[in-house]
């Protein structure tokens, strides 16, 4: 069995009313009257999983705009309050012997700057050192528990070792990606549209043969009774007769019953309420359809949207390697900040301050290099898919175009199996009124009859369902809307 790349997730968005159509129609219980190319175009604008995917579009296309924003410098305003619920203090018993010995190298200065000699330098230097030494180590107190803060500070990153370019080619590669992810849902639900409509012309037919086997069986069961009345055959044949009344009865209730489940499945895939009244315009009528599977192969290389989708994973795994290699390069900012209160502090700093920085990580484990390194059979793991996913959609063409083809040949020859059970019903219905057949000749080819009628039915929906697979093989399902339109020919 040739797998598809379908995916199924959970419906988020609300249902809308089908375009095109007035919203009082829809409240007045009316009959919406819907061909097989409506169908497809309120499921495209209604359907809750296509909103889904269109959402994530929107949002890939903000992340890209997003990652633009990392050229430009990034500004912050950083602002607070600081109490202190004491006086703060410098604590001179850490820094004593530091300033004892810069006053004692300040009287040896002042002492040269005197002309006095070295010898009196060093007297003067150890006698303030020796001093000082035995006054004990007041603390500084500073007289402010209020620090008000005020900063705005700004950063421009000038080399980063390509992250900032990596990452905008990753964001715009996501952005294909789920538009390519949007377009393969959107294929999926035209097939499903496809099938439930074809599926609910096909059980409005197949009720239609439901009836009137129901209506001959019970014409035939008044024929069997007046034929018991005059004694052409004998009572009991027209026990079968009812029984088969009661039989086609119910296979007429529960294709009833499918045709209604059929409708809800319809409206969902349309996106619309359940209470909608809904009415397919289209038969079950044959079409030639024909096309060249060597072209078909071509189109699903150029359109099929799984090798979009493939193609821009191969740029995110490049994007990713490019990221993991930048870890090993310097990164380079500039930076400035302004200093709204700096001179409400005990060291009073400027107000204004720029300058510029590099960072770069010497070592980190073996963490970085081995990430660099999952990388690259990150890509062998993409290429092996992209090659998987050519011989797969090349197989899927080949069986859905071979299946196409079978359905096709199967319904055409079953023309003349239903035309023969047609004359067969016939022939025994008129031998029974001239009391040459019996009851149960007639019950079975009636049954022969609606039997063969079914299948041919059935496989002509089949074939139009195989259009439709091949179709959403090449990456185009709307062709099969157009391929399917049954009032062109």
């Amino acid at each position: 069995m040739i797998k598809k790349p379908i995916a199924s997730l959970s419906l988020l968005l609300s249902v809308f009313l089908l375009p095109g159509f007035p919203a009082n129609d829809l409240n007045a219980q009316e009959v919406i009257s819907v061909s097989l190319s409506s169908a497809v175009d309120s499921a495209m604008r209604n359907n809750s999983k296509i909103k889904q995917y269109r959402q994530a579009v929107y949002e890939k296309e903000h992340l890209k705009k997003a990652s633009v924003g990392n050229y430009f410098p990034s500004i912050d305003v950083v602002g607070g309050y600081t109490y202190f619920s004491e006086n703060p203090e410098v604590n001179m018993s850490k820094v004593k012997e530091s300033v004892d010995d810069m006053f004692g190298k300040y009287g040896s200065y002042i002492a040269e700057e005197l002309g006095l000699s070295d010898e009196s330098q060093e007297v003067i230097y150890n006698r303030i050192v020796s001093r000082l030494s035995q006054l004990p180590a007041y603390n500084i107190v500073i007289d402010q528990q209020n620090y008000p803060n005020l900063n705005i500070q700004a950063t421009q990153p000038l080399f980063l070792g390509g992250k900032i370019i990596a990452g905008k080619r990753f964001a715009t590669a996501e952005l294909d990606y789920a538009d390519a992810e949007l377009q393969k849902v959107t294929n999926e639900i035209t097939k499903e549209t496809i099938e439930r409509y074809f599926g609910v012309v096909l059980l409005r037919q197949v009720v239609k043969v439901r009836q009137e086997v129901v209506e001959g069986m019970k014409r035939h069961e008044r024929d069997a009774k007046r034929a018991i009345e005059i004694g052409v055959i004998p009572a009991h044949e027209v026990i079968r007769a009812k029984v088969a009344v009661a039989n086609a009865e119910r296979d007429l209730i529960d294709d009833r019953n499918k045709l209604d489940l059929a409708l809800l499945g319809l409206k969902s895939s349309m996106g619309l309420p359940e209470e909608t009244e809904v009415e397919v315009t289209d038969s079950l009528v044959f079409k030639m359809i024909s096309p060249a599977v060597d072209g078909l192969k071509n189109d699903a290389f150029v359109q099929q949207p799984i090798f979009r989708m493939i193609d821009q994973k191969k740029l995110m795994v490049k994007q990713k390697h490019a990221l993991e290699r930048s870890e090993f390069l310097p990164q380079i900012a500039a930076w400035g900040q302004y200093n709204a209160f700096g001179n409400s502090y005990p060291v009073t700093l400027p107000p204004f301050m720029v300058g510029i920085q590099a960072h770069i990580n010497i070592f980190h484990g073996i963490e970085k290099i081995n990430k660099l390194k999952a990388t690259r059979y990150l890509a062998q793991q993409v290429d092996l898919a992209d090659q998987y996913a050519h011989e797969q959609v090349n197989l899927w063409v080949d069986k859905s175009w071979r299946e196409m083809i079978n359905k096709r040949e199967r319904y055409l020859k079953m023309e003349p199996t239903v035309e023969l059970a047609r004359k067969n019903l016939e022939i025994n219905e008129k031998r029974f009124r001239e009391g040459l057949g019996k009851s149960i000749d007639v019950i079975d080819a009636r049954l022969l009859y609606e039997g063969a009628e079914v299948e041919r039915l059935k496989s002509l929906y089949d074939y139009y369902l195989a259009v439709t697979d091949l179709y959403l093989a090449t990456g185009d399902a709307q062709k099969a809307v157009e391929a399917l339109n049954l009032n062109s020919k």
